[in-house]
């Protein structure tokens, strides 16, 4: 079965429709421009907290669901597409950048833990089929 890895961009466009929310909405709410918006949303600009945590809370939703392992796989996108990191650490206060670690971390450790327990089941599985 082939897995479906979602980028942060991936996951805030998704938000965005299943709010029924149009790019310009967002990119007004933002104060950029909707292509400037559009570029988010397709992976080609870095994509800072201070943007991020915005963009979470005009889509009324916690940063870390753009990261949460609730419906696939998340996948940091550093493809062609956006050239390398899509996300910087920029301007914000200590304590919010402080929150945001935190919850990513612990998103990140959810995930690993998640991933670990796949391995070790698929590890048993593959010795029991060669046991027979």
């Amino acid at each position: 079965m082939e897995q479906v890895f979602k980028t942060v961009a991936d996951r805030i466009k998704e938000a965005r429709v299943k709010k029924n929310l149009c790019q310009d909405f967002i990119a007004k709410s933002l104060g950029v421009s909707q292509k400037a918006y559009s570029k988010i949303e397709n992976n080609e600009t870095r994509l800072t907290v201070d943007t991020l945590i915005s963009i979470s809370k005009i889509l009324e939703i916690p940063v870390v669901e753009f990261f949460s392992d609730n419906q696939s796989n998340v996948l940091n996108d550093f493809s062609s597409r956006s050239g390398g990191d899509n996300v910087i650490y920029k301007t914000e206060s200590d304590t919010e950048k402080d929150e945001l670690y935190q919850q990513l971390l612990k998103a990140k450790d959810e995930l690993i833990l998640s991933k670990e327990r796949e391995i070790q089941t698929l590890l048993n599985l593959l010795h029991s089929q060669k046991s027979k």
